[in-house]
């Protein structure tokens, strides 16, 4: 699957997106289109950014927009069209939101005070006719660098992230981090566009085979390169399965972890259980040897990122362990997994049992017996049950034709 990941160590803003969208590929044409047709110029260079050189996309206007309406009457009359002017229009919703909470007043209301210049809508509509026109399936986002200190505003000096940006952040789900310089390095207009393009935000680096690097360079000049990073690849499915029975290749997942040296093995038994039917992927207890040669265990735990805090309490409230480890950004490549029904001659008898089949990028792999259906055959027929389990999986081998 072909994917771009955002790289925002220096933070976002419209302007570095567009360009970092250019550098990668995007339509210089459209986008121009797009951003004159809000009534702005759009003048593109290559600029150096602590030895990286990086596309700068500059929007020239002297406009304002006060209000929502008139905002959506640009865009609307502007030349976006399709997913495009879907994406532009759901940007500056989101603004919209964010200021309406922010000041306290309806959404139709809101006032864009330190977000109105036109240039700002430029780069919406730029960022996303380039959007529009990059061959990507889908948009990944590392968290955002929103920078620390003070920034100044219309209403006097205000923390970093600003309240409209913090907002975004957090009706978004859009992951942060402060730092790493004392200036403000995500706009609203940068977390507007993120939370609008981008399909999901990882902890880390998935998995990667780059094809292509951009980079769209900032305003200012800071200590580290202030450019917004992007990397076209190709990547194995890394989208999250939450709500899937099973999960597909590629998923990201969490390995929690803690060592016990006092629990029975009928509580670990339950542990085991509890923990399955709480939305573990996999459990295992490893034996261990302690600190001054007691004899313990290892309990492991491979779970979803969402799960994690849920069965971490389990392992303690059924252990006594006083703390779990958690191993962040684990990827675990899982085969395509069916289940179905074969039908199988023992003794004379017709039996019906339960195979799983796992495949990969449609490749046959494996065949595995169930083991419930499998003991009630081997308990009625009286023989050993690893006769069944091989006779129930040759006829699994059988039936899809192999």
């Amino acid at each position: 699957m072909s994917v771009l990941l955002f790289d925002p160590c220096a933070g976002a803003a419209g302007d570095m997106i567009m360009a970092t969208l250019l550098d990668l590929g995007a339509d210089l044409e459209a986008v121009r289109q797009a951003v004159e047709s809000t009534g702005c110029k759009l003048e593109i260079t290559r600029e150096e950014k602590s030895h990286i050189m990086a596309i700068r996309a500059r929007v020239i206007s002297d406009r304002r927009y006060q209000s929502v309406s008139e905002a959506v009457s640009i865009l609307q009359d502007s030349s976006l069209a399709g997913i495009a002017l879907e994406n532009a229009l759901h940007a500056l919703d989101t603004l919209a939101e964010a200021e309406s909470r922010v000041h306290g007043v309806p959404k139709a209301e809101a006032r864009f005070h330190e977000i109105g210049a036109l240039d700002a809508l430029a780069d919406i509509a730029g960022s996303c006719a380039a959007r529009q026109t990059l061959a990507v399936e889908r948009i990944l986002c590392r968290p955002v660098s929103v920078g620390s200190g003070y920034v100044q505003s219309a209403h006097g000096l205000l923390p970093v992230p600003g309240p409209a940006a913090l907002e975004i952040l957090k009706a978004h789900n859009i992951p942060w981090k402060g730092g790493p310089v004392d200036e403000e390095l995500l706009t609203p207009t940068g977390a507007a566009l993120l939370a609008t393009l981008v399909d999901e935000f990882v902890p880390d680096f998935p998995l990667l085979r780059a094809l292509r690097v951009g980079y769209g360079a900032g305003k200012r000049e800071y200590v580290l390169p202030n450019v917004l990073r992007g990397i076209i690849a190709d990547t194995i499915h890394v989208q999250t399965n939450a709500g899937r029975d099973h999960a597909e290749p590629g998923e990201r997942v969490v390995q929690l972890e803690t060592n016990v040296d006092d629990v029975t093995g009928e509580v670990l038994g339950r542990l085991i259980e509890r923990l399955m039917e709480a939305g573990a992927l996999d459990v295992s207890v490893l034996p261990a040897l302690m600190k001054k040669g007691r004899s313990g265990n290892v309990i492991r735990a491979i779970a979803r990122h969402e799960d994690m805090e849920s069965l971490a309490r389990i392992i303690i409230k059924e252990t006594g362990s006083l703390g779990v480890r958690v191993f962040p950004s684990l990827h675990r490549f899982v085969a395509e997994r069916e289940t179905r029904s074969v039908r199988l001659e023992v003794s004379g008898r017709s039996y019906d049992a339960v195979i799983k089949v796992s495949r990969m990028e449609g490749e046959l792999l494996n065949i595995k017996a169930e083991y419930e259906d499998s003991k009630r055959i081997a308990e009625e027929t009286g023989l050993p049950l690893r006769i069944i389990i091989k006779k129930v999986e040759e006829a699994g081998w059988r039936a899809t034709g192999l």
